[in-house]
């Protein structure tokens, strides 16, 4: 087995588990005890767990501040769906917007035939996706100071950043979406940072997985009547559709 299939089984355990032992994944995965503390060595490192002697255990994040690392290895097949069809949205030449989110991080991969792109992104790590992805991409980053959990960039410089331009199409993402309390999120720096993209943006498009739909977090993000598309991974309920109809969104989502 290789390193990196065995660090993501391992992390797949200490997530479902919430505590694991050297011994018993040594055992497991027929390697040395030394080499399994490397292995949790990475994912400590990932912001993922907690050494503790003999093995290690989950750590439980504010809900603010999961590490990118995490959050990209959750329900990544619906999220290359919702990636794959928010693609279809973007034509060469367009000048795009992408936030901090890794469901947004899915969206890159599809863009490869798309021509003459321009990207603002505030998040360190989906710039340089875009950059090794895309042969004949521009990619403008706010700068400002980086959260070492999301992997963005925060703050009033990088809030200034975005004002100064004005996109084409945003795709943004955030925690839930209600039929009474809109699109909310839970950091209140991000919430303000997607705002300002929302504000700058010609056509928005919200990202988000069926697991998303009827749940509401504690900071309003923005209106359901705010965005221009749902891009989504299944048939939302048809309360859903209605309500999205009647606001003047458009629902993607697999035939």
């Amino acid at each position: 087995m290789l390193n990196l299939e065995r660090i993501d089984r391992i992390r797949e355990e200490v997530q479902r588990k919430k505590a694991v032992t050297v011994h018993k994944l040594a055992k497991k995965y027929f390697v040395s005890p030394s080499t399994i503390r490397r292995d949790l060595d990475v994912l400590e490192k990932q912001g993922l767990i907690r050494r503790t002697y003999g093995g290690a255990v989950l750590l439980i994040h504010p809900s603010n501040e999961i590490p990118y690392s995490i959050r990209t290895n959750e329900n990544k097949f619906a999220k290359n769906t919702i990636g794959e069809l928010a693609a279809d949205l973007v034509v060469e030449n367009q000048f795009i917007a992408l936030d901090t989110t890794s469901t947004v991080a899915f969206v890159v991969p599809h863009l490869r035939d798309k021509e003459n792109l321009k990207i603002l992104t505030n998040s360190a790590q989906i710039a340089i996706e875009c950059i090794d992805t895309l042969p004949s991409v521009r990619v403008f980053c706010t700068g400002g100071w980086m959260n070492k959990f999301s992997l963005g960039f925060e703050g009033e410089s990088t809030r200034q950043r975005i004002a100064e331009y004005h996109t084409d199409v945003l795709f943004f993402s955030a925690r839930y979406i209600s039929l009474d309390s809109g699109i909310t999120d839970v950091n209140e720096e991000d919430v303000y940072l997607k705002q300002q993209m929302i504000k700058n943006s010609r056509k928005v498009v919200f990202l988000c997985d069926h697991t998303k739909f009827d749940q509401t977090s504690y900071r309003l993000v923005c209106e359901i009547k705010e965005i221009d598309y749902l891009v989504t991974d299944k048939r939302p309920a048809d309360v859903w559709l209605t309500h999205l109809e009647a606001a003047g969104v458009e629902v993607i989502f697999p035939e």
